[in-house]
């Protein structure tokens, strides 16, 4: 990441940016259903305080961009899908897929 950002590469979105975006965006389902994601909270960083100070400022200043808060749903239509995943309890294809140990459909 560049030093200063706020973005990836820099003061401008860029498409890395648009590329991580979304996965970060949902990395509070770890925390939801999973016990956590191992993101340290702020001053919990320990020797890597920076380094995670710097992933905070980028993730607030993707948070905040008008392109990035349309095109997300609300955490509420979310939680019901992913907490079946968490669960074990999913029936798409791809849940059956994964627990009988087979690629993907």
């Amino acid at each position: 990441m560049d030093p200063e950002g706020p973005f990836f590469l820099g003061k401008e979105f860029s498409l890395i940016d648009i590329v991580i975006a979304p996965w970060a965006n949902r990395l509070w389902v770890f925390d939801h259903f999973k016990g956590g994601s191992g993101i340290p909270e702020e001053g919990q960083g320990g020797k890597f305080e920076e380094v995670w100070k710097r992933w905070r400022k980028w993730l607030s200043a993707v948070e905040s961009r008008k392109s990035c808060k349309e095109t997300l749903s609300e955490r509420e239509h979310y939680s019901p899908i992913y907490g079946r995943y968490a669960r074990d309890e999913a029936q798409s294809e791809a849940a059956k897929a994964i627990r009988a140990g087979r690629g993907i459909p």
